[in-house]
């Protein structure tokens, strides 16, 4: 089977793959290419924190491997983006613990000038990311630089259970999602077009 120049727009951006070919003996490429992270943050719907800004990347994904999912992807801002954390979360973060704490309130805040994501994604759902940040933080009339190295694993089958992920996401696509030329108000009859 060969599938070739899949292209989807969604999430204000446009995802693309060239070529997937079965059984595979290449990872399909999908191109992620100015993606909303506000629509991103939005059909996933968390309560700790909210983003703005585009980003692109490319995820070689297989479908058949032995071991990944996702092997030797990356994610990177297109332009400017902004990281806003939930002011309760940031709270009760910094009551709690007060290294960690002051940490977090650089982050309250954040425009975010370069941003660079590694990831892989075996599949068991282990996803492990490596993540470069640099932005300028804006706390108390204050503003700071800030460089922000990252790592993170953690089984995603088990959050998106967990975030109820699934239902979020398809109460979103009921929501936006629509047929191309399908324009006709709802409760009014409209002629096909041809």
């Amino acid at each position: 089977m060969l599938l070739t120049d899949v292209s989807v727009d969604v999430l204000g951006g446009n995802v693309l793959m060239k070529q997937l070919r079965m059984p595979q003996h290449d990872p399909a490429l999908l191109r992620l290419n100015n993606l909303s992270s506000s629509e991103l943050v939005s059909a996933v719907n968390p309560k700790q924190f909210a983003m703005s800004g585009a980003f692109s990347g490319a995820l070689p994904l297989w479908l058949n491997n032995e071991k990944w999912i996702v092997k030797d992807g990356w994610l990177a801002n297109s332009g400017p983006m902004t990281l806003r954390l939930d002011k309760d979360t940031a709270d009760a973060v910094v009551k709690d613990n007060m290294t960690a704490g002051s940490a977090i309130n650089w982050l309250r805040y954040m425009e975010i000038s370069r941003s660079s994501t590694k990831i892989n994604l075996d599949n068991l759902g282990l996803l492990t990311m490596q993540a470069n940040i640099t932005g300028t933080s804006r706390v108390d009339g204050k503003s700071g630089t800030v460089n922000l190295n990252y790592h993170h694993e953690e089984n995603i089958f088990t959050l998106w259970r967990s975030l109820r992920f699934g239902d979020n996401l398809q109460a979103w696509l009921e929501q936006n999602a629509r047929l191309p030329g399908n324009d006709c108000p709802q409760g009014k009859e409209c002629e096909e077009k041809q």
